[in-house]
């Protein structure tokens, strides 16, 4: 019996010895676009082959510089702002698209007359000064406005009704209607700046690391599907961590993701295509975020992610 024991006790330890730990660094504190990665981590935390660690993210954490450090293993940002400091000798590569479009949008009051973007020039707006898109959209379309730094307060959209405030599509029109609010919205995407959210490393981990990075990549397209056919688990624990997301809120973000983020073809989960990232980089280059030299295919791999088309 004790014989056993050691020889169990041994290979228990073999087993375990084997799991490598990566760490995912999120761009933001727990919500619905990033179940895909709790979800993973859940799946990952009795393997014998690989583990996922998921951190949080927040105002104060940039996973740009986190990953390029080596503090984080994998970062989560859109690919403009993977260019962004790619251009200033980041190393980050691009690896999966968690999302088709990263789901900016800016909101404003019904019944004030805006038809389309053009129409909210020279309104108050509650911005992140010196956000990429806004640069971009002023720009493309001839808008300014009277720029004032984000913070969160909904109280006062609810009292200004000839102010906009920029968002996330997938949660802040639900957030201000659960407090009676009625909005309406005119999204990035729909005007035609669409870089994909994505899972980015570093150069010098594919390099290296290239097994690893593909295990990490079909254990997340794996746990993808699983978060989608069954989102009770992630909403549990990341409504456990919010409380400025109800469920209601949540699974509206989860029901919109499916029909406006995500492959039908959940085998295509993490796709991205040369041709986005060359419209992305043009629009950054338009505005002189990067330079007009620069290489958007520094910036992403395509290899791990097999048929996209």
């Amino acid at each position: 019996m004790k014989l056993l024991s050691t020889i169990v006790a041994m290979l228990f330890f073999a087993t375990s010895v084997q799991a490598k730990e990566v760490t995912l660094l999120m761009d933001w504190f727990p919500q619905g676009n990033q179940s895909v990665f709790w979800q993973a981590q859940f799946d990952t935390k009795f393997s014998a082959d690989l583990k996922i660690k998921v951190k949080s993210g927040g105002p104060k954490i940039n996973t740009a510089a986190a990953v390029a450090s080596g503090q984080a293993d994998f970062g989560l940002q859109g690919s403009d702002s993977v260019m962004q400091a790619n251009s200033k000798g980041a190393g980050l590569v691009a690896i999966f698209a968690n999302l088709n479009h990263v789901p900016y949008t800016l909101v404003f009051h019904p019944n004030q007359g805006i038809k389309s973007v053009k129409d909210l020039q020279g309104r108050r707006f509650a911005v992140k000064m010196g956000v990429t898109y806004w640069k971009w959209v002023k720009a493309q379309y001839g808008v300014t406005a009277d720029e004032f730094p984000l913070k969160g307060d909904l109280g006062l959209f609810a009292r200004t009704p000839t102010m906009f405030q920029q968002g996330y599509s997938l949660f802040l029109p639900a957030r201000l209607a659960a407090k009676g609010v009625a909005t309406e919205q005119i999204t990035l995407e729909s005007l035609g700046y669409r870089p994909y959210s994505t899972l980015f490393t570093t150069q010098k981990m594919i390099d290296e690391n290239p097994e690893l990075v593909a295990k990490v990549i079909k254990q997340l397209r794996k746990s993808f599907v699983k978060s989608l056919n069954n989102p009770k688990p992630t909403a549990d624990f990341i409504l456990s961590k919010s409380k400025k997301i109800n469920r209601a809120i949540h699974m509206n973000a989860i029901d919109l993701m499916k029909k406006d983020f995500l492959p039908k073809d959940y085998s295509k989960l993490g796709c991205m295509t040369s041709a986005r990232w060359e419209e992305n980089a043009n629009q950054l280059k338009q505005v002189n975020v990067i330079p007009a030299d620069f290489d958007p295919k520094t910036s992403y791999d395509l290899s791990f992610l097999g048929n996209c088309e």
